[in-house]
């Protein structure tokens, strides 16, 4: 099976991280695999070079959120360039199945569509308005030949649940992330995951810090995660905001980590802050390192943890609510109990449900069901 990939972020994330395990493995099996990305700097090029997975560096721009107007009216102006230029370049590949990432990643799709490709189309994000996530929805369900969620909530953010969406979370490498053995931190650390940009929420977790310090618990904080140039006007405020509320000796900010295992040992609790999300690598990868978690409910969170259940993986409350969120953090660190309850139902969670063999899987009958009904379909 031949696959291209396409990657709209230059950035690593959650996609970059998955499709470097998933295809990793698959290539390893014989299948020839191919990630395009946008000929723009960025750190996902080198990481997914590491791997030794085949790389293009396409010159395809990088979506823009219509709020941006001035850069999303080039964006649009130029799509139909671009447009041509993918689906020559798919013409000339003739791969098997196109796996498209990103609800607003419309230009690799409609290329597909056009070279006759089957293509998977990949929704794993909640980051859009109600409005415009059913527009795309509905484009996303009249292109795709196979529509893949990244957790329920996604499909129902989309309105596609009609379209029977294949359901694949973010896959875990279970023997890599091994269980944390060592007993809570003294004062307990508290880690954020994610580039620095508004989706992370890590202003938020600064004010969880500052709410806890405040009541007299201590705790230190940490905030991995790269610097992205095209948001400084977000990150560098932030930072102001640290070294003026004092909070400078207590809140690391590292920049970006490569070794998230010596990151997830090295901390007693995530906090996930973000304002959307859709299944997050980094929490998946804490339960499977017994590492608790607190987060906002935020895409399929709540349903990665089992928060819906009698063995959750840690606490979730109502998204943007940063004392609710204050109050879990103070309840995990300062229970050992409840630490050891939720420490314990992670790892069981990740075994059972998303480990990086079932993920791969997961892939191949995507793929497998786009092609069978690209078949099908008279020309």
């Amino acid at each position: 099976m031949k696959v291209i990939c396409f990657l709209f972020d230059p950035n690593v994330g959650g996609p970059t991280i998955r499709a470097r395990a998933v295809y990793e493995r698959m290539l390893a099996a014989g299948d020839d695999i191919r990630i395009a990305i946008p000929d723009m700097d960025g750190t996902a090029a080198a990481y997914l070079t590491e791997r030794a997975i085949p790389l293009d560096r396409l010159p395809i721009a990088k979506p823009v959120l219509p709020r941006k107007i001035r850069a999303f009216s080039k964006f649009v102006f130029t799509a139909p360039i671009s447009i041509i230029k993918l689906r020559a370049y798919l013409r000339r590949e003739r791969p098997d199945v196109v796996h498209v990432n990103g609800a607003f990643d419309v230009i690799p799709a409609l290329a597909g569509r056009l070279a006759n490709v089957p293509v998977v189309w990949h929704l794993n994000d909640t980051v859009f308005g109600k409005g415009l996530s059913r527009i795309l929805g509905r484009l996303v369900k009249h292109v795709a030949d196979v529509i893949v969620i990244a957790a329920t909530r996604v499909g129902q953010h989309y309105d596609v649940m009609d379209a029977a969406p294949h359901v694949i979370f973010a896959p875990v490498d279970i023997d890599r992330f091994q269980p944390v053995t060592h007993p809570l931190h003294s004062p307990p650390k508290a880690t954020l995951i994610g580039n620095w940009n508004w989706i992370k929420g890590q202003g938020r977790f600064v004010d969880v810090i500052d709410i806890l310090r405040g009541r007299g618990i201590p705790i230190e904080g940490e905030v991995v995660g790269k610097f992205l140039d095209s948001q400084t006007d977000f990150w560098q405020p932030i930072l102001a905001d640290i070294k003026a509320r004092d909070l400078s000796d207590h809140i690391a900010t590292p920049g970006f980590k490569d070794d998230m295992v010596a990151v997830l040992k090295d901390t007693d609790l995530l906090v996930l802050t973000s304002h959307s999300e859709a299944s997050p690598i980094s929490l998946l990868e804490a339960m499977a390192m017994g590492v608790p978690c607190a987060c906002f409910d935020v895409g399929g969170v709540a349903e990665m943890m089992g928060t819906y259940g009698d063995d959750p993986a840690g606490i979730v409350v109502p998204e943007g609510d940063v004392h609710a969120l204050s109050d879990a953090v103070a309840q995990i660190i300062t229970n050992s109990a409840i630490y050891d309850r939720y420490r314990k139902a992670g790892r069981r969670r990740v075994v059972a449900h998303y480990s990086l063999d079932a993920c791969v899987q997961r892939h191949q009958l995507a793929y497998a069901a786009a092609i069978s009904k690209k078949e099908k379909i008279p020309t």
